[in-house]
Parts: C-alpha cells; sequence; structure tokens
C-alpha cells in the first residue's frame, strides 16, 4: 500500500557551494536525479541550488521552514561545499524536527564519521534513488526513524551508535530516471567559451550545454573516487536516449553544442560512437591518453568528423614511475602521442596534471613541470591545466599510502572542509613547494586581463609568475601572500574590485 503524503513539500533535497566559488556552478546532477526518482513513486520535491553564503543559508533555512517537508536532503562532496551544508543544517535542526539525510561523494565514504554529527540522522551510501524513495515512503508511514533498518544503502544511529546498512546494487537501467529540470532554472547551467577551458576560453559555439550520460569508470587510478565510490563500474543511459536529450536541448533552449560530463564517456566505445555520430553537434568529452595509441589515428580523425571540437586528457605527470604509482595505465609517451595526434586532427586538447602523490620526488615534479611546458610550447590548440595538488580521497589506494606516509585524516566533518589548490593542507611526504604550482602558472600564462577592472595591478605579479616558472623558484612566495593581504583590506572596506584574480587558485 502506497503511503500518503500530506506535508506541502514532501522532499526538499539542497545543494549548497562553496561561499569563495568564482567560476561557473555546473549543474547539481545529483540531486536532479533522486528528485527525478521520488517524482516518479508519487513524492513532491522542491530542489534548491544556492551558494553558501550567509543570505544563501538564510534562504536555505527559510525555503524548508515553508515547505515543511517529511525530510530534507543535503549533497554533499568533501571539501569547501561541507561548511555551508553543516552550517544549514545545524540552523535548521534548532528551528525545526525535520529528519536531515546527506549524501553525495563524502557520506558514501565515511558515513560513520558522517553520522557522529548530531544534526544529521541519514546518510546515503552510493546511488541514492532507490534509497531515498524506500526512506521517504517509510516516514510517510509513520515508521519510526529508525525502524528503517532494512533500507540498503542506508546509514543511521540506532541505540547511540552508526550503523551501517549493506549497499544497495547499482542501478540497473539508468534510462528509469531523467534530470528533473522542471524544477531548476535549466538555462541558468548553459554557458558560453570564456568559461570552460580554464583561461584559455573554448573553441565550442556558441551556447553550451553539459551533459552527463553515464556513471563510473572501469579503470583503476589510484586516485579517484571512482575506485570506491563506483566500485570500477559503468552503467549508462542508452544512446537512443542521450541523442534524443540533446536534440531537445537543442530545439527547446538553442543550445549549439555539448560537454559531456561523464566520468570516461568512451568507455563503451560503440555506444559513444553511436552518440556523437546523431548529436549533429559539436562537443568536447574527456578521453584516456592511451586510447590514441590503441585504437589509432583514424579513430581520432573519426571522432572529428563526428564534430568534436574539444578532448580533456588526464596526463597527471611527466614521470612513469609516477604514473605507475598512480595506477594509472598510461605512459608518458601515449601523453605525448596524444598531443600530437590531436594537433595533426584540429581537435583542441587541455591536459590535466596532478603533484604531490605520496612517493613523488622533487625532481619528478620537476620533470612534469617541463612536460607541461613541452606540450604548452606545442600549440595547436592543446592547453596544459593545473598541476592540482593531490588531495587522498577516502578508499582509495593513494590514500592508504597517504595515511602510511604520514597524512593525518580529519577526525571530524568540519576537518574536511578545508580548501583546494593553494589553500590545501599539505602531508608531511609532499613538497611544500609544489602548493602554489598551479597559481603561479595559471597566472604566468595568463593571456586576457580584459576582464579585471584593476589589470594594471595584476600585470606585475604576472611577470613575477612568470620569472617563477621559467626559473623553477617557488620558495618564499611573498608575492602570492601579498595581493591577498590587499584584498582582504579592500573586502573590509565593503568593496569587491579584483573579482577572479587572487580570490581563487
Amino acid at each position: 500500500m502506497t503511503p500518503a503524503f500530506s506535508k506541502s513539500v514532501d522532499v526538499v533535497l539542497v545543494k549548497l557551494e562553496s561561499e569563495s566559488t568564482s567560476t561557473r556552478i555546473a549543474p547539481p546532477f545529483g540531486i536532479l536525479y533522486l528528485a527525478s526518482a521520488l517524482e516518479k513513486a508519487g513524492v513532491s520535491v522542491k530542489l534548491i541550488h544556492r551558494s553558501g553564503t550567509p543570505a544563501g543559508l538564510e534562504a536555505v533555512v527559510q525555503d524548508v521552514l515553508a515547505a515543511n517537508p517529511l525530510l530534507v536532503g543535503f549533497s554533499v562532496l568533501s571539501g569547501p561545499s561541507i561548511r555551508p551544508a553543516r552550517a544549514a543544517s545545524l540552523r535548521l535542526r534548532k528551528q525545526s524536527p525535520v529528519p536531515i539525510i546527506w549524501g553525495g561523494m563524502h557520506p558514501t565514504m565515511l558515513p560513520e564519521q558522517t553520522l557522529m554529527e548530531p544534526y544529521i540522522d541519514f546518510a546515503a551510501i552510493g546511488e541514492g534513488e532507490e534509497t531515498l524513495v524506500e526512506l521517504v515512503q517509510a516516514l510517510a508511514a509513520g515508521t519510526p526513524a529508525g525502524a528503517g533498518n532494512e533500507i540498503p544503502g542506508l546509514a543511521f544511529r540506532w541505540n547511540g551508535t552508526a550503523r551501517v546498512n549493506p549497499v544497495r546494487p547499482f542501478i540497473k537501467n539508468l534510462d528509469a530516471y531523467a534530470p528533473a529540470w522542471h524544477l531548476l532554472p535549466i538555462e541558468n547551467y548553459f554557458y558560453r567559451r570564456e568559461f570552460f577551458l580554464s583561461d584559455f576560453g573554448s573553441a565550442l559555439p556558441g551556447l553550451i550545454a553539459p551533459y552527463i550520460s553515464s556513471r563510473g569508470c572501469p579503470w583503476r587510478c589510484g586516485y579517484c573516487y571512482n575506485q570506491f565510490v563506483n566500485k570500477r563500474s559503468f552503467r549508462a543511459h542508452s544512446a537512443a536516449r542521450v541523442i534524443r536529450d540533446i536534440e531537445n536541448l537543442q530545439s527547446a533552449y538553442g543550445v549549439s553544442a555539448v560537454v559531456f560530463e561523464d566520468d570516461n564517456l568512451f568507455t563503451d566505445r560503440a555506444r559513444a560512437l553511436e552518440i556523437v555520430r546523431n548529436i549533429r553537434l559539436p562537443w568536447s568529452a574527456s578521453l584516456r591518453a592511451d586510447y590514441f595509441g590503441r585504437w589509432g589515428e583514424d579513430f581520432i580523425h573519426e571522432l572529428r568528423e563526428a564534430r568534436c571540437v574539444e578532448l580533456r586528457i588526464g596526463a597527471e605527470s611527466g614521470v612513469l614511475r609516477v604514473l605507475q604509482l598512480m595506477a594509472k595505465d598510461i605512459t608518458v609517451e601515449d601523453i605525448r602521442l596524444s598531443a600530437d595526434v590531436s594537433r595533426r586532427q584540429g581537435i583542441n586538447a587541455l591536459y590535466n596534471f596532478m603533484v604531490g602523490v605520496p612517493g613523488e620526488t622533487w625532481p619528478e615534479v620537476l620533470q612534469t613541470l617541463d612536460l607541461m611546458d613541452e606540450i604548452d610550447r606545442g600549440g595547436g590548440g592543446v592547453v596544459v591545466n593545473g598541476p592540482s595538488v593531490f588531495f587522498p580521497w577516502p578508499g582509495t589506494p593513494l590514500y592508504d599510502q597517504a595515511v602510511d606516509g604520514g597524512f593525518r585524516p580529519p577526525r571530524s566533518l568540519e576537518g574536511w572542509a578545508g580548501g583546494w589548490g593553494s589553500n590545501q593542507s599539505l602531508a608531511p611526504y609532499s613538497d611544500k613547494r609544489i602548493r602554489h604550482l598551479s597559481y603561479f602558472r595559471s597566472l604566468a600564462f595568463r593571456k586576457d586581463f580584459s576582464r579585471l577592472k584593476l589589470s594594471f595591478l595584476v600585470r606585475p605579479f604576472a611577470g613575477i609568475a612568470r620569472w617563477r616558472w621559467k626559473k623553477r623558484l617557488f620558495r618564499f612566495p611573498l608575492d602570492y601572500w601579498l595581493p591577498r593581504g590587499v584584498l582582504r583590506g579592500i573586502r573590509a572596506l565593503g568593496l569587491r574590485i579584483l573579482p577572479g584574480v587572487f580570490s581563487g587558485d
């Protein structure tokens, strides 16, 4: 018997971004899919996606109080976005008895620690669509919160301790659900070229739509959340469904290009080719570097003929030994070949690099910087991003190695809310010079200062960054800290005159 839902809104799902988010905000695909499952089960849903500013937090609290739901859920990623989700949950708990569930990557990786927070009643582990439906049905039927203890994929407190139920099997038919875009203004998530390939712009034309067609990746990269969260599995929407969705985006909104946000679109090569051959729009996707050699240049030419404009490639390191430490299963020659083939085929490529994995030495970091420069000098629409600093995701092989090397995992939820990039805490095994590499490189190679109101103040620091990068001198980064001190003073006066330069790295 289906429970009767009596609240004005049965469930409110919230995704809060970090207060300091200065780049474009990606669609909250997680709560969009959850809403689809809930509505399919007859549950009414309200979605909230905001920046985690004080005003945003207050709006979330008031919206939830006004909705008076059976349940409120927060989608949470490890890192800075924990802070606003935590603040909003605390404020809600003080003003309402509504049960609170956290889901997403962080609760999936650390459910017991998540439930140490008294204001969190439940944690969803893994794919939450079916778990959330069953929990809401139990609550609507008047079942006591702790009595939902047979629901797979659910964690909760029982007699003062965290109980974690077995993980629910992955959804077999992903086509059963679709992002509930009628609950959010989809136009807010379209963007144009200046927001894609970092400061380097994008070759995609017109109005660009982000789209995700699959979940998971079968590869074994030791730093990747897929190892733990998706268990190296791959699930996908049917090609026909994806083609139809993109046709609808084109006809309804005038979308003229697509960015596939999949972890590995080409896991199922035949399916991916069917999609890109039939969407009849320019597109961008991620592609492994070893696929260029494995499948040959004819395959890349085929992608170009199917209107591929850009590829995003996880190069990660310029040293074979470090790539092996990462279990990346590619070589440095794979990286070089992929850059050469991309240039010959006229496809733009963005290469992402990483430093700071356990066991990497400073000379090896310098070899990675050398490969970045080598690739960048080749031009032809091939650009380099990073290097980002390795972050130990719980449950991954490199996490265990990081702990062995002296990394101390935070013992509380708040401890995982640290910043990324230059604000990221470094493990004892990390050379401290890696902290600001991405900042110095992005400023050194920045080409567009036109959007900066006081660009004449920024240019001298860009010159210093170029000198640092050329000489590989990264100690005593006073030129990193000085403008931030000035910026803090400006903000204290209520002014915002240097957006997006010194505030985010």
